[in-house]
């Protein structure tokens, strides 16, 4: 190959990781659902916008702010946890945060609607948790196809289309980067299906 067309490839790789690095930092699970809470004030007339602050605080920002603690001690290697041993600890903790800001929202007063979409990220949690016992889900998948099915499935006309955008681009972003296999994308994308399905049957 002609060295103007290595540099060609090499450049067009490169664009493609950045672009890669790109959509797995904007739809990171703290971002996806924390976009998600915090908009639920504007989907809900019957939510406040400070019991979307606090239920986004407790069920993402405190748990992102414990990885970024033990992302510098050395505890675990990258913001996203790429390690699937290094996993199972952080959801866990994410799930007690999730629990405790439960609490202070029925002190709040929030409505059953708040506590739907709270519900379906613990149910999330919950499945991720179970399969990183074992195998390495990518969380990032799961959580794009639970977003996506919760902002805009409802969408008129490009609604799914949108959803699988959505859902799409991010398990690119992780198999291109190398953090997960296609496997473990599309087994994420099913579990977070299976979480949005759940969180339908919550009262």
């Amino acid at each position: 190959m002609p060295e103007t067309q290595q540099a060609a490839a090499g450049q067009s790789a490169q664009a493609s990781s950045r672009l890669a690095r790109i959509v797995t930092e904007t739809t990171a699970p703290a971002v996806l659902v924390g976009i998600l809470l915090l908009l639920q004030p504007l989907l809900s007339p019957d939510v406040t916008w400070l019991q979307a602050i606090t239920a986004a605080v407790f069920t993402v920002g405190l748990p992102f702010c414990l990885v970024l603690w033990l992302k510098g001690r050395g505890s675990v290697t990258d913001h996203h946890v790429r390690v699937r041993s290094q996993r199972a600890p952080i959801l866990a903790a994410s799930a007690v945060s999730l629990g405790v800001g439960a609490l202070v929202l029925l002190l709040l007063e929030a409505p059953a609607g708040l506590f739907g979409e709270i519900g379906g990220v613990f149910i999330g949690l919950m499945i991720c948790m179970a399969a990183n016992l074992a195998w390495k889900l990518s969380v990032h998948s799961a959580v794009a196809a639970y977003v996506g099915l919760a902002l805009l499935a409802p969408v008129p006309v490009f609604g799914p289309a949108l959803v699988l955008m959505l859902a799409s681009a991010t398990g690119w972003s992780r198999i291109k980067l190398g953090d997960h296999t296609p496997t473990q994308v599309l087994a994420g994308h099913l579990a977070g299906c299976v979480a949005f399905a759940a969180a339908l049957l919550l009262p």
